[in-house]
């Protein structure tokens, strides 16, 4: 059965207004002696998305949330489950 982790590397933000420019993300998935990895980023700005949360307030659960929401998480695992599945049985 494969284990996803995902992640968040980095933020970048705005110092002035501590507003998020950047989630970098990755996902690992694991399946015994086989493992994949997918990273991304995604970009916000303050026209479009207006700052919800203190900077110093964020957890990793919060930006996951963010990520999530952009991201078709299902559809990622599935493809790194496919690329374990073809590393075990090429």
């Amino acid at each position: 059965m494969t284990q996803f982790n995902w992640k968040i590397n980095e933020l970048e933000r705005n110092t002035a207004d501590n507003y998020v420019l950047t989630v970098h993300y990755g996902v690992d998935a694991v399946d015994g002696d086989f493992s994949r990895g997918n990273y991304g980023t995604l970009s916000f700005d303050t026209e479009s998305q207006p700052a919800s949360t203190d900077f110093d307030s964020l957890t990793e659960e919060t930006v996951l949330g963010w990520v999530f929401s952009a991201v078709e998480k299902d559809v990622v695992e599935a493809q790194l489950e496919a690329l374990i599945a073809e590393m075990k049985e090429p």
